[in-house]
């Protein structure tokens, strides 16, 4: 059966958000939430398709990544991520609470929507995001910043192969193409590089809702039905991680998958298959 698929965008602050929707409305939708390195909503294309045959999936690109506008003030706080998903989930009018999943650097998002908003979500998906650390952390400066460019597609995707877990960008070509943008010096990455700024510029920024929270402390206050879905390959759960995470959350399921970092590109299928066991 065909899954009917659109593109839409909503404003939210400062951006203008861009989103992918998959699906008719149906059973419980769910809300898929990309990672920071490199991601966006096309990533999650596949999979949102297979996950839409009885429901609607929706799949946003992040302020300051893909086709989403960059924040002229760089407020990329996390009260401000999880306003943007309330923006994104108002537009699509749900009468019932998503399931929302949240991989890699979206995991503190995601998890702090579930303790800040435990009205607006049915279940939590949290999917190989790391436990030590914030992945949008710097260590350098946080605004001005140069964007990344690379002289040609194939040196961008170099770059990336570099990494332990590469994201798709790394070998896939078309994948590379969709993440640039043609400039007079090469192609730019479609990411703000000052996304990793907590402190907004200008004198009217509102102050915060929610205080920032230790991830770890944070997922013992969450009360929403949760799973971990994680790749048997990935760096970002080592054997002490997972040891932790078991002795201290034994009521959150684990399940994995036969990938590294980059789920939805290397174990699409395995990854639908828990998804669809969680949501039944």
């Amino acid at each position: 059966m065909a899954v009917e698929q659109r593109i839409a965008r909503v404003n939210s602050g400062d951006v203008s958000l861009f989103y992918r929707v998959f699906g008719s409305p149906g059973k419980t939708p769910v809300m898929i939430l990309h990672g920071s390195n490199y991601y966006d909503s096309y990533d999650w294309i596949n999979v949102a398709t297979q996950l839409a045959v009885d429901r609607q999936v929706v799949t946003p690109d992040r302020r300051g990544w893909g086709e989403s506008t960059w924040s002229p003030s760089k407020d990329y706080r996390r009260d401000t991520l999880m306003d943007d998903m309330r923006a994104v989930m108002a537009a699509m009018k749900w009468t019932e609470k998503p399931i929302i999943a949240g991989h890699s650097g979206a995991g503190p998002t995601v998890i702090a929507f579930a303790v800040d908003y435990p009205d607006e979500l049915s279940k939590l998906v949290i999917v190989d995001s790391q436990m030590n650390r914030d992945e949008d952390a710097v260590s350098g400066p946080t605004i001005g910043n140069p964007p990344l460019v690379f002289e040609s597609i194939e040196a961008g995707m170099a770059h990336f192969a570099k990494l332990k877990n590469p994201p798709q960008v790394a070998s896939d070509r078309d994948r590379m193409v969709h993440a640039l943008i043609k400039v007079d010096n090469g192609f730019m990455l479609k990411r703000d590089p000052d996304n990793g700024n907590k402190k907004p510029l200008g004198a009217d920024v509102k102050p915060a809702k929610f205080p920032v929270r230790e991830m770890w402390a944070e997922l013992h206050m969450v009360k929403t039905p949760t799973m971990l879905i994680r790749g048997l390959r990935s760096d970002r759960f080592p054997p002490e991680t997972v040891d932790r995470f078991t002795k201290e959350y034994p009521h959150i399921p684990q399940r994995t998958v036969d990938s590294q970092h980059n789920i939805p590109g290397q174990a699409p299928d395995a990854f639908v298959a828990h998804m669809r066991e969680f949501i039944s």
